[in-house]
């Protein structure tokens, strides 16, 4: 009887492995939408400002947390917020106006002067399309009711 359970088992193993293998391009692609999703930082730029010190932007999606990170790691300490904003964009870019918050920080390294960026909501805003509604072709019925003593009387037309 074991040998019998031992093969049975076998059998059901190559059959998991099998549906694990017909399943592993979608697990790919669930994976890849997965990480797409996470908030993070999409781009960081660098050029030289007025000053002639570089300045640096970062743009994230979803959370601001992503751009703080990425000034921390850029700068390997402190820095100084110059700018923010926040503006509305798409799940992966911020082309057209969408459902996801983009934010933007323009920094440079150094010592801070403590303000926080304030992420102050710039540009067109996403609205969603309108739900259609229908209105009843229905005729509209009007009644008109009088009373007199007790009794009362009324014609709808």
């Amino acid at each position: 009887m074991g040998k019998r359970a031992s093969r049975q088992n076998v059998g059901r193993t190559r059959v998991c492995v099998s549906k694990l293998i017909f399943l592993g391009p979608m697990r790919f692609i669930l994976a890849f939408l997965s990480i797409a999703a996470l908030p993070g930082c999409v781009a960081n730029n660098s050029f030289v400002g007025p000053s002639g010190s570089q300045v640096h932007s970062a743009k994230c999606n979803a959370s601001p947390q992503g751009c703080y990170r990425e000034a921390s790691k850029t700068c390997q300490g402190s820095y100084q917020v110059l700018d923010s904003e926040s503006h509305a964009g798409g799940l992966l870019a911020d082309i057209l106006p969408g459902p996801v918050t983009w934010y933007g920080m323009t920094y440079s390294c150094g010592p801070s002067d403590g303000r926080l960026p304030s992420f102050a909501f710039k540009g067109q805003q996403y609205s969603p399309p309108a739900v259609p509604q229908f209105r009843s072709s229905a005729p509209s019925v009007t009644t008109n009711c009088q009373q007199y003593g007790n009794s009362v009387s009324c014609q709808t037309y």
